[in-house]
């Protein structure tokens, strides 16, 4: 082996230790010379790098209270941004789904919506819903990767197809549902079901294998959307669970879960499937985590709540007077993030970022990769 080619391999395998979640170390050192920008930005550097990591790392996180601005927890920086008037309803397997919140007369409640890609740039407007969903009662919705559950290992679903899927209510025509395909350019036929009496709540959903979850606005139960099937059902919320703010989440073996708060414990909840239909499935309590003993005074003051859960990285969002705090599962390590507290909710950003350099983006020839 040539010396120049064995060179390039050892400093390939230094630069593909750098940490994650710290994307500026690899731009940093791919501006160092053009030999050390042609490996870190190459394909077959941004794969090894992937499947060396295995888990892609949180780079940012929105909430309810932000324009879509995100609030960095590394040192990415989105390589473009996205007018003020959009807001963020959730982000899943790199890419983020907005929403024109903004009323217009073609639009009246501004349920025009966008899926953006921070890593790349690129922006997609979706068409308007049918008219009859133009003026829900409640609605929610969730972006991911179209590949069918265990298709795709989710870390590097930038370019591929996506799907977004919306559930509604309206007295008059129930529960309804609509799927966006990227690859049809186009939204399915509508689905629905009787309506339950409630709204859907506007916290983040839970993806499980092929289905979603919504929360209800009674915290009582939780809306199942299958895909595959394009059918919804409910599903009751633990009663320790009833009438107290809830936030989905995954468990570790990709289950459906769901995290609260009492009396400053972070109460986990899983759902286990029982040996009969989906209906006897039962919910069990699989954590207990004590905050007094991992929160500083000041988070401890009022308002301390769960608003959020970041998939992949098991990482917990609590939302506090004192600002916003993140508490990793695995470890109790407890992190300040924001210091402002005021949101509902958070929708976490969890992707890689490599450098891009000299890579054109779909749109506008832009650099495939900002980072400041």
């Amino acid at each position: 082996m040539a010396a120049a080619a064995l060179m390039d391999e050892l400093i390939e395998e230094v630069f593909l230790h750098a940490p994650p979640d710290d994307p500026k170390c690899l731009l940093c050192a791919a501006l160092v010379c053009k030999r050390w920008c042609r490996i870190i930005s190459g394909p077959s550097f941004r794969r090894r790098f992937r499947e060396l990591h295995r888990t892609p790392p949180m780079l940012a996180f929105f909430s309810d209270f932000s324009t879509p601005f995100m609030v960095s927890t590394s040192s990415f920086r989105p390589s473009r941004a996205v007018p003020y008037y959009y807001s963020a309803v959730d982000a899943r397997h790199g890419r983020v789904l907005l929403h024109l919140w903004r009323p217009s007369v073609e639009n009246p409640l501004g349920t025009a919506l966008m899926v953006w890609d921070p890593i790349t740039g690129e922006r997609r407007k979706l068409p308007l819903l049918p008219s009859r969903s133009l003026y829900p009662r409640s609605w929610n919705a969730a972006v991911l990767c179209a590949s069918p559950a265990g298709a795709c290992d989710h870390l590097d679903c930038h370019r591929k197809p996506f799907l977004v899927a919306l559930v509604g209510t309206d007295p008059s025509a129930g529960v309804f549902s609509y799927v966006y395909s990227s690859e049809t350019a186009a939204w399915s036929e509508g689905a629905s079901t009787q309506y339950p009496g409630y709204g859907i709540a506007s916290m983040p959903s839970a993806l499980s294998g092929n289905t979603l979850y919504f929360l209800l606005q009674c915290r009582r139960s939780i809306m199942k959307y299958d895909l595959g099937a394009r059918e919804m059902s409910l599903i009751g919320l633990p009663s320790e669970c009833i009438s107290v703010s809830n936030v989905l989440m995954a468990t570790e073996d990709g289950g459906l879960g769901v995290a609260n708060l009492v009396n400053y414990r972070l109460c986990l909840w899983s759902r286990e499937a029982g040996t009969g239909p989906e209906e006897d499935a039962g919910w069990v309590q699989s954590g207990d985590i004590d905050l007094k003993r991992l929160l500083p005074d000041e988070a401890l003051l009022e308002s301390l709540n769960v608003v959020g859960f970041a998939y992949g990285v098991s990482v917990i969002f609590l939302r506090s007077r004192a600002g916003i705090f993140t508490i990793d599962l695995k470890s109790c390590q407890i992190k300040k993030v924001y210091k402002y507290g005021w949101c509902n909710y958070t929708l976490p950003y969890v992707s890689f970022c490599t450098p891009a350099l000299g890579a054109a983006s779909t749109e506008g020839g832009r650099p495939g990769t900002s980072i400041a």
